[in-house]
């Protein structure tokens, strides 16, 4: 009988310390902060293997409104993998920075900011690279975490694939090379 009651109480004070956790639907996906990813990040069918780099994972899987990924996973590049990157031009270092996509940018650039989070003060987005991730480098695949910019204005999540590669051409870490050379977008 006491076990019993000990078992009811013990449920009954983890369920209440649930209470206070943002809801989110079940089997989906939540972020740092608890509140719910939108998506699921889709990975390269070739090039890549999962691999294990918490500390590469906890620095742009953030909360909400802080930019970053929401959902995501790390990966070991196994092969030359193409990225494609949009960047500012007038800091020419920014064209081997860390964040990049699997595709060509298209559609506006209103657009490509919305679906990937990009507050206007981050970058002009007025050059476009593509560049190989060497093999034996680790990146982060996720989804758009959301950002609120410098105007307080506010780009929710998205299911958008955005791929972190930890590049700091400033400090000499570069992962990325065989790069085509930059253009205009759009």
């Amino acid at each position: 009988m006491l076990k019993n009651a000990l078992f009811a109480l013990a449920t009954a004070v983890a369920l209440t310390g649930c209470a206070g956790f943002p809801a989110s639907t079940p089997g989906a996906s939540v972020g740092v902060d608890g509140v719910a990813c939108v998506g699921t990040p889709q990975a390269p069918a070739q090039g890549v293997q999962p691999s294990d780099n918490p500390a590469l994972l906890a620095m742009v899987r953030l909360p909400s409104d802080k930019g970053g990924v929401c959902e995501a996973k790390v990966l070991a590049v196994t092969a030359p993998l193409t990225l494609y990157r949009a960047f500012d031009a007038s800091k020419p270092y920014t064209q081997f920075g860390g964040w990049w996509s699997l595709q060509p940018p298209t559609g506006t650039k209103a657009q490509y900011r919305a679906d990937n989070a990009i507050c206007p003060e981050w970058s002009p987005l007025d050059k476009v690279v593509a560049c190989q991730v060497r093999p034996g480098s680790q990146l982060v695949i996720g989804t758009t975490q959301s950002a609120q910019c410098a105007d307080g204005s506010i780009y929710p999540k998205t299911a958008q694939t955005q791929v972190f590669v930890p590049n700091d051409s400033r400090a000499g870490i570069v992962h990325v090379g065989a790069c085509s050379a930059p253009s205009d977008w759009p």
